[in-house]
């Protein structure tokens, strides 16, 4: 009876880690500044479950807890010995950087301005070289850039939308194959003693 609960618990505890390395996190920044505010938010997403949210500009807390750390001074010699191994140990970190770069996929990519310059020469200039290059860009399908010129006051809004979605098995993957490696582990070793 025993073996067969350890069974189920196990089973339980690999689908759920399934579930996390092949399952998308959703990830989403959205800034917008009109005059002098500016406000925003990021986020972090799991099936529909937010996990994490900042605002911008930061909520104020009634309450501030202070916590006073002990800070260690890292001598030029530590601080050397953590760059030698990481140069050592950078053709198997490379590895985990493309699989984090291919593990992105990009949902949206939306910015929206609204300019003025003192001279409307300056204004309708920019906004040609904008236009050309967003025209291009545009094609591109979760990609939408736009401009709207002002051709009386002289600002700079602006709104930027960005999101994507992180898978994190192939990261993962490629983490777990740099990590037997011995220089990856010595570097680790180094950048914790350093941070003791």
């Amino acid at each position: 009876m025993i073996y067969i609960i350890i069974g189920v618990i196990i089973l339980i505890l690999a689908l759920i880690l399934s579930l996390i390395l092949f399952i998308p996190f959703n990830i989403s920044f959205y800034l917008e500044k009109r005059g002098q505010n500016i406000l925003g938010y990021f986020q972090v997403k799991w099936l529909r479950i937010r996990l994490l949210r900042h605002t911008i500009p930061p909520e104020e807390k009634e309450e501030k807890k202070e916590k006073e750390k002990k800070e260690r001074k890292s001598s030029l010699k530590d601080v050397l010995n953590v760059f030698r191994k990481f140069i050592a140990a950078f053709e198997y970190l490379t590895p985990i950087f493309h699989a984090f770069i291919k593990s992105l996929k990009l949902v949206k990519l939306s910015l929206n301005l609204n300019i003025g310059f003192t001279s409307p020469v300056t204004t309708a200039l920019i906004s040609g070289y904008f236009w050309s290059i967003s025209s291009i860009l545009n094609m591109i399908h979760p990609i939408n850039l736009s401009i709207t010129p002002d051709f009386i006051e002289n600002k700079f809004d602006a709104t930027f939308d960005f999101e994507i979605n992180l898978t994190l098995y192939p990261t993962v993957w490629a983490l777990l194959k740099a990590i037997t490696k011995k220089p990856v582990r010595e570097l680790i070793s180094s950048v914790i003693k350093l941070n003791q």
